[in-house]
């Protein structure tokens, strides 16, 4: 398992993992280990497929992934997945463990935990401090996710999620794909659960679904490392802020609307726009991590809707999620429109045509 980590948890994914939000490995589950007894070798990856094939198939083990949804004065929905079973290792019986012990050592193995403290430096709260392995089968026939963040800051303390996939007959059609949507700096990235596949991505920041899946066994398991303590909303702004500066060093904070920043040209029709350091502000502002958030909502809100039902069976759970989502996107709307209209402008601009160096002055942070 720590010779795995090795391979996952490289200089060149740490740098991937910050500066885009997600970074992808393959072939870190190649090596051999020993068969059961009396069959030959086989790779890492293929013993632990078998073994999650092994809970998948012990009665009691695995249960439906569900969400429930409070509503106003207390009444509860439980929205219920269609076709996806999970389990989460650290309950699991010693005896249900023991028939697993691949999988429990890399539960339990702190070498990825331990790599990414030392590539991915923080502050000594924002550490990564422990683990929870979840091990997920999906039996096809439709299941998926919707979009969605792993992790609030100010509910828990999730900061990086880890998905190992295990499925060796994955073909194009199959569906089950991870989508990622590391808005405004990439269009959305659609990856394939191939075996052995490795992807990790900010749990607190990054937008995410899983697309409908028709394979009757698509296998992987996730884990979350949490850091030492929860992070404040106020703590997100304060670490995106900075004082961000023009190129003359001049402070933003003060900026006038009638101040022109530098021209941006559209890469579609090459017609040049100007935008004030006013709206760089405001645009800055709606990419902090509490804001943009609530601002892909809106970008995504389609999506978004269209995920929600593709994830769920017809139930009074699921109007309630729709109806929820609607009034939040109308709600957000209004109040960025009316709040930062250059700034929702500019952003949109740069996300469909801008050059990176242009993206990276929108201050977007990922950890």
């Amino acid at each position: 398992m720590s010779e795995a980590a090795t391979r996952i948890v490289v200089p060149d994914v740490a740098a991937h993992l910050r500066r885009h939000g997600y970074a992808v490995v393959d072939g870190a589950l190649d090596g051999l280990i020993p068969g059961p007894k009396g069959s030959p070798p086989e790779t890492l990856a293929e013993t632990l497929r078998r073994e999650l094939l092994i809970l998948a198939s012990t009665p009691g083990v695995m249960q439906p992934n569900s969400t429930v949804l409070v509503q106003p004065g207390g009444h509860q929905h439980r929205l219920e997945k269609r076709n996806v079973l999970e389990a989460e290792m650290h309950v699991l019986d010693t005896s249900v463990l023991a028939s697993v012990p691949a999988l429990r050592a890399f539960a339990e193995d702190r070498s990825c935990l331990t790599l990414l403290n030392v590539m991915l430096p923080s502050t000594s709260s924002q550490q990564l401090h422990h683990q929870v392995t979840k091990v997920q089968r999906n039996t096809g026939d439709g299941g998926c996710f919707p979009l969605h963040f792993d992790a609030d800051p100010g509910v828990d303390a999730r900061r990086i999620t880890m998905l190992t996939y295990l499925n060796p007959t994955w073909r194009h059609g199959d569906g089950g794909e991870l989508v990622l949507f590391p808005f405004p700096m990439e269009a959305p990235v659609s990856i394939t659960p191939k075996m052995g596949r490795v992807v990790l991505f900010a749990a607190q920041n990054m937008l995410h679904r899983v697309t409908p899946s028709s394979m009757e066994n698509r296998l992987c398991f996730t884990q979350w490392f949490f850091a030492k303590e929860k992070s404040a909303l106020e703590s997100d702004a304060e670490r995106n802020d900075d004082a961000y500066e023009d190129d003359a060093g001049e402070s933003l904070k003060s900026e006038s609307d009638d101040d022109e920043d530098s021209n941006i040209s559209g890469s579609s029709d090459s017609v040049s726009r100007k935008f004030s350091k006013a709206a760089w502000s405001q645009a800055r502002e709606l990419c902090r991590p509490h804001l943009r958030k609530h601002f892909s909502k809106v970008v995504f809100a389609t999506r978004w809707a269209e995920s929600i039902v593709e994830s769920h069976p017809p139930s009074d759970a699921r109007v309630s999620a729709l109806s929820t989502h609607h009034l939040e996107v109308t709600q957000i709307m209004r109040a960025l429109a009316g709040k930062f209209p250059e700034g929702v402008k500019l952003v949109a601009h740069v996300a469909e045509n801008g050059t990176w160096e242009q993206k990276d002055r929108l201050g977007v942070k990922w950890l």
